[in-house]
C-alpha cells in the first residue's frame, strides 16, 4: 500500500458560496489536484486534520458512515447551507490507527459525537466533490503538544503500509481575522516573513525551518490550529518534494496557500 501525499489546504467558509469574494486560483488547484490524484491511483481514505476539530486529553478519531456534515458558522447566505457533503467513513481504518497509536502510547479515542466541520469539507468538496472517497476526521490536542501530533504523524505513516491514504491538513498560515475590516493594505511585516518562511520550508522540503522560525513571526502570523495540523502531517511525510499550488488572502487578513507534499522516501 502507499501514502498517496500530503495536502495542506485553505478551509476559509469563502471557499464555500459566492459571498462577492472568489478565490478561482485555489478552487482550480483543488479541483485539479483532486483529480490528478484520483487519475494516479485508487484511495482507501482520506485522513483529514481540521483546526476546527479540537479535543482535550487526546485525540479524537470520528467513525461514523455516512460523515454527518457540520455547519459551523454562521450569518452566512441560505445557500452556504445547502451545499450537502456527506462521504463514506473508513472502520478499518480508524480501527487500525487507534491500535497503532495507542502502540506507541498516544491518547486516542474513536467517537461518533462529530463529523466533518467546515474545515475539512469546504476543501474536500473541491477536491473530490462526489463525496465517495472515505474520509476519517482527525482532531488536534493542543495540550498534547507539538511532538505527540508528529508521533500521531509517525504512525500515519506506519498505517499507510496497510492503506492507500491520502493525509490533508487544513487552515490558514496567517490567520488574523482581528485584522479585519482595519483597512489595511497588507499584513503586519512579521506575519509576512512567517508565511514566506513557511513556503521556503516546503520548498526546501525542510520542516524544520517552520519550527525554527521566530516566535514573533509565528504571534504575528497567528497561524490556524497553531500549526498542530501541520506537525500531523510532518509526522506523516517526512520527506518530500512539494508544490505550492495557489496562493491568495482575504481580507489582508487570512492567507491562503494550497501545497501538495509528494513523499519522495523514509
Amino acid at each position: 500500500m502507499a501514502l498517496l501525499g500530503g495536502i495542506y489546504a485553505p478551509n476559509t467558509p469563502t471557499l464555500i458560496g459566492d459571498l462577492g469574494i472568489r478565490h478561482e486560483a485555489t478552487e482550480r488547484a483543488l479541483k485539479d489536484l483532486g483529480q490528478r490524484l484520483q487519475d494516479l491511483s485508487s484511495i482507501d481514505a482520506i485522513l483529514v486534520i481540521s483546526p476546527h476539530f479540537v479535543t482535550g486529553r487526546g485525540f479524537g478519531l470520528v467513525n461514523s458512515s455516512p460523515l454527518r456534515q457540520i455547519f459551523d458558522f454562521t450569518g452566512f447566505p441560505s445557500a452556504f447551507y445547502h451545499v450537502h457533503y456527506s462521504p463514506p467513513g473508513a472502520p478499518e481504518v480508524v480501527q487500525t490507527l487507534e491500535q497503532l497509536a495507542r502502540q506507541v502510547d498516544v491518547p486516542i479515542a474513536v467517537t461518533d459525537q462529530w463529523g466533518l466541520d467546515h474545515g475539512a469539507w469546504a476543501p474536500l468538496h473541491h477536491l473530490f466533490p462526489a463525496a465517495k472517497i472515505p474520509v476519517v476526521p482527525i482532531s488536534i490536542c493542543p495540550e498534547l503538544g507539538p511532538a505527540v501530533h508528529e508521533t500521531l504523524g509517525h504512525q500515519i505513516h506506519q498505517l499507510a503500509e496497510k492503506f492507500h491514504l491520502l493525509v490533508i491538513a487544513t487552515g490558514s498560515l496567517i490567520h488574523r481575522l482581528d485584522l479585519w475590516n482595519q483597512d489595511l493594505v497588507s499584513y503586519p511585516e512579521d506575519a509576512r516573513q512567517y508565511l514566506r518562511t513557511a513556503k521556503e520550508a516546503f520548498m526546501q522540503g525542510q520542516w524544520e525551518l517552520l519550527w525554527n522560525a521566530p516566535i514573533s513571526w509565528r504571534e504575528h502570523a497567528a497561524p490556524e490550529g497553531g500549526e498542530l495540523p501541520l506537525r500531523v502531517l510532518a509526522g506523516a511525510i517526512p520527506s518530500f518534494r512539494a508544490e505550492i499550488l495557489a496562493e491568495e488572502e482575504e481580507f489582508s487578513a487570512v492567507s491562503l496557500t494550497t501545497v501538495f507534499f509528494q513523499p519522495t522516501g523514509e
